[in-house]
């Protein structure tokens, strides 16, 4: 299951709206709906706006943290160091 954050966001009611009949016709909730579209325009991003980074790390109940973080896979051009550098640099 993927972790999932509570957060507030401020809509036009004119979404929100058009959101909700969206969920009633297609039998579902419109925090799926809002996802599933987060995702679609996500996806049509270029690149150089989407995270950088995607650990893939499988659970397992009989591994510790240690033998977790040997387990990190990342991109052969990724470069742990300038990683940091730009998470320390940017502005929140």
């Amino acid at each position: 299951m993927k972790a999932k954050n509570r957060t507030t966001l401020f809509i036009d009611s004119e979404i929100i709206d058009t959101i909700k009949q969206i969920a009633i016709n297609k039998n579902t909730t419109q925090t799926k709906i809002i996802n599933d579209y987060l995702k679609q325009g996500i996806e049509k991003e270029p690149q150089k706006n989407k995270s950088k980074l995607k650990f893939i790390v499988k659970p397992d109940p009989n591994k510790n943290i240690d033998d977790v973080i040997s387990s990190i896979e990342a991109p052969k051009e990724f470069d742990p160091v300038e990683a940091v550098k730009e998470i320390r640099t940017r502005k929140g």
